[in-house]
């Protein structure tokens, strides 16, 4: 058998190289230079630093067991940092709740001095609400909002969840995009009991884990590590390669091809064997994510007790966030500079994506100035901007990716599509996903 993976992130390279692991023939195209897609490196000063996802899930067993495999169970690294993180809420810093799960609360006690005495009673009345109606249009917004108010559900939930993939809770669904929620939601009419109940199956979350469960694991050299290790292993394998060399329609002469591009790409693509397919893959929206990270002499700033800060949406600023790489990882701690992220940019809010370098720069560190301290002049700065590249799972998701997979197994059963557009946010899903279909192929 031979088969064509288009394609080389995580997502393409991963199917490939359980393809290649099962005897059969690959070849891997990548329409850029390099390999990765969003997961790599890039300097800052004389450090190599993520310019994506710099962790992943502990708790996920895929993200763990791939790099095992690969030899990189001791280059896995947790955050060292002794907070989670704080959230910013009417100028000023806030601890991250205990107890929360993607901000959901499940210690009431925890919010005060954080969510006003009136927003904490409010989310109380969750415990006690007759059921909200849940179904496969429900987003997250609107089903926390019955269930908890709008204070907790602005200040809490939407930076932990929207968070995750630059997403708006307003458009996010509740059952594709925030499963460990819909779960619970499912589990009892109380969303905070059943979280409470089913906190065991979640496992660690930020805000609720342990100090014996970390919630993420990091690569030393960052995630390019994983991505570098990936290309060995097919190198050595004898599989074949393709950097700088895209394709824009589905080849021939290959028994199978899977399409692992962005859905973007994978649109156009996929137009050649199955139009309906492509029409539904082009419809899944996206949001677009800029970034400076900058490195600042010590004596300038003064370092986070925490992994970063996190910041709602309702606070109007552009930033959403801000990790603090100095405090959050040892292999970026020093005595004499810190090094950190500024990110902005979600689904429905375009002001970073749309701004030229410098007006980026300038917004990004006046409002880090205003929520945290001035930086003063960088040693040195990055920028990165991912437009449209964050795939939005919104209400009805899964019953479109079951209607692009209906439509290839009748118009190109030997087609296939991968990738994070489809189903699963995250590097785990991702990869999850990729040795399912992998194993499809094979089979």
């Amino acid at each position: 058998m031979r088969v064509c993976v288009i394609g080389g992130g995580l997502a393409g390279l991963t199917t490939a190289y359980d393809l290649m692991n099962a005897g059969i023939e690959v070849t891997v195209h990548e329409a850029s230079g390099r390999w990765g897609g969003k997961m790599r490196s890039s300097p800052v000063g004389d450090r190599l630093v993520d310019a994506g996802p710099d962790n992943f899930l502990a708790r996920v067993p895929e993200g763990i067991q791939l790099c095992t495999e690969l030899g990189l169970a001791d280059r896995l690294t947790v955050p060292v940092s002794p907070k989670p993180a704080y959230l910013y809420i009417d100028r000023r810093l806030g601890e991250l709740p205990k107890g929360t799960v993607l901000g959901v609360p499940t210690d009431f006690e925890a919010l005060e001095g954080i969510i006003s005495p009136e927003g904490i009673e409010r989310a109380r009345q969750d415990l006690h609400l007759p059921p909200t109606p849940l179904s496969a249009d429900t987003t997250v917004g609107d089903y926390c909002r019955a269930r908890l108010g709008d204070e907790v559900t602005d200040t809490l939930i939407d930076p932990m969840v929207g968070g995750i993939n630059a997403s708006s809770i307003e458009t996010l669904s509740m059952a594709d995009g925030a499963t460990q929620l819909y779960k619970a939601a499912m589990s009892n009419r109380s969303l905070v009991t059943g979280l409470r109940e089913t906190r065991d199956e979640i496992g660690a979350t930020l805000g609720s884990a342990a100090q014996n469960q970390p919630v993420f694991n990091g690569l030393e050299g960052g995630m390019a590590t994983l991505i570098a290790a990936l290309v060995d292993a097919l190198h050595r394998g004898g599989a074949t390669l393709r950097l700088a060399a895209p394709l824009e329609a589905v080849p021939d002469g290959f028994d199978r091809v899977a399409i692992a591009t962005e859905a973007h790409a994978a649109a156009r693509i996929a137009r050649s064997a199955s139009a309906d397919a492509a029409d539904l893959i082009a419809g899944i929206r996206h949001a677009s994510v800029a970034q400076i990270t900058i490195e600042v002499p010590a004596g300038q700033l003064e370092p986070l007790d925490a992994s970063g800060i996190l910041v709602p949406r309702h606070q109007g600023f552009v930033i959403t966030a801000c990790t603090f790489f100095s405090t959050k990882w040892a292999q970026f701690a020093a005595d004499d500079r810190y090094l950190i992220r500024i990110t902005s940019g979600r689904f429905g809010d375009d002001r970073a994506i749309s701004m030229s370098d410098d007006e980026l720069r300038t917004t990004l560190l006046s409002e880090f100035a205003q929520i945290y301290q001035d930086p003063g002049e960088p040693l040195s700065e990055r920028i990165v901007r991912w437009p449209d590249a964050f795939p939005q799972y919104e209400p009805g998701h899964s019953q479109r990716v079951d209607a692009i997979e209906a439509s290839l197994a009748h118009d190109a059963p030997h087609v296939h599509v991968v990738g994070n557009s489809y189903r699963g946010i995250g590097i785990p899903a991702t990869i999850g996903m990729a040795r399912n279909i992998a194993q499809t192929i094979a089979s």
